[in-house]
């Protein structure tokens, strides 16, 4: 604008006249651009710091390592589950219980590295499988059932419902590797072990899945309970039952997600600012509370995962961004090609057509996705009359034995945009 007044006013062949004009726009126009142009940029920024705000504060992170490989001083990773550190120890009198029919304890837990729909038929606890209990005396022929691992399922319910106490919106967690877990149960031996008789080996033989099984592995994710104190006196709120306890945030890290936890305790109300975690509870004594650390991924050159490190984040684009906020209902397949497209996990995976289809329709072809929002129970839709909503995917990664799993989390996700069908997906 400034060139443009400035070439108008060289135009003026009159010295008198350019000077008078010039002298006008000087005082009057020019400043007024500058004063536009200035509110304008400030407007600009405003907007996209409050679009950022809502970003990824809460994205989860998930990975899978051997024991002996963990990070005690990971940047961001921690064990899903804590007892997983310890080396697995067998307790005789548990053995010795199962092996007298009095109770199924698992022996020990395996990860399966293979495409779902291999691993599907193995964890359903239908097959039986071979081996033996080895002691200091010998080795006791066995017969041994696999059954699904649950704390890690347990793990991923009790994060949903600390979302849901915190107002925070829920996002389907991309966590392929807790699906994967098996725990080894003892159906019958030749003899139950003596008293006194040390375990040293359960021996397994998987059969035509033995090259899928890997011992020893550890989920990680990078969420991490922490006890955190609130600062200053409780201030008194307007109901005059309530008490507002604030946490500050900084020494801890702005940049990470916090979610206050309260197991076996009534909901209380928690609000988040930028730089404090404010919970409003009837207690006035508390001082102290229980926190969960959603920590944001610091990147680093030096990260070399042997399992991919996978996320349910979305791309930080403007429009993804705007849709987010916005919250409106998808009614089209461009709409719903967006969606998918806006996870980074959707990489590879390109969705080629949608079909809605009868519920016992037998002609189409059997699903190759799961449920990752198994937990889900409260929503108001019955099952019994739906039709099924059936998402067509190609995909140019089909030697990643992941494959089934990403397309199971982005069908998750769109489930949770209709409830009203029973949404599968299947790989082309």
């Amino acid at each position: 604008m400034k060139d443009q007044i400035a070439a108008k006013l060289n135009g003026i062949s009159n010295l008198e006249d350019r000077k008078f004009l010039k002298n006008v726009l000087n005082d009057v126009f020019l400043n007024l651009y500058e004063h536009s142009d200035t509110m304008y940029t400030q407007l600009e920024e405003r907007v996209f710091s409050e679009m950022e705000g809502l970003s990824n504060h809460y994205d989860i992170y998930t990975t899978i390592t051997p024991r002996e490989e963990i990070d005690p001083v990971h940047s961001f990773l921690r064990p899903l589950w804590d007892e997983d550190l310890t080396e697995k120890q067998y307790d005789l009198a548990h053995i010795t219980q199962e092996a007298i029919g009095l109770h199924q304890y698992p022996l020990m837990k395996v990860f399966f590295c293979c495409d779902y729909r291999c691993l599907q038929p193995i964890i359903t606890g239908a097959q039986t499988f071979h081996g033996a209990i080895v002691t200091e005396q010998g080795s006791i022929d066995a017969t041994f059932i696999l059954r699904q691992e649950r704390n890690y399922l347990g793990q991923l319910k009790k994060l949903y419902e600390t979302f849901l106490n915190n107002n925070i919106p829920w996002k389907t967690v991309n966590n392929p590797y807790i699906f994967r877990f098996a725990e080894v149960v003892l159906q019958k031996c030749e003899r139950p072990p003596a008293p006194g008789e040390i375990v040293k080996e359960i021996k397994v033989d998987f059969a035509e899945y033995a090259q899928y099984v890997r011992y020893d592995m550890v989920p990680l994710w990078n969420v991490e309970t922490l006890e955190m104190k609130s600062s200053g006196f409780p201030m008194p709120c307007q109901d005059k039952i309530n008490f507002e306890h604030r946490i500050p945030l900084e020494d801890s890290g702005l940049e990470h997600g916090y979610l206050a936890f309260f197991e076996g305790e009534a909901s209380k109300y928690i609000r988040r600012t930028k730089e404090t975690l404010s919970i409003i509870a009837p207690t006035q004594e508390q001082n102290t509370w229980d926190i969960m650390r959603v920590i944001h991924p610091a990147t680093s050159k030096n990260e070399n995962h042997q399992y991919p490190l996978v996320s349910n984040g979305k791309r930080q684009e403007f429009i993804d961004i705007l849709a987010q906020r916005s919250q409106r209902a998808i009614r089209t397949e461009a709409e719903l090609k967006r969606l998918i497209d806006s996870f980074v996990s959707a990489e590879g995976l390109s969705l080629a057509r949608i079909e809605v289809a009868p519920s016992r329709n037998a002609e189409v072809t059997e699903s190759a996705s799961y449920e990752m929002n198994f937990f889900i129970i409260d929503e108001i839709r019955r099952a019994d009359y739906q039709n099924r909503l059936l998402l067509y995917f190609t995909t140019t990664d089909g030697d990643n034995f992941l494959i089934c799993d990403q397309m199971s989390f982005i069908v998750s996700e769109v489930q949770m945009h209709y409830p009203e069908y029973k949404c599968e997906g299947i790989i082309l």
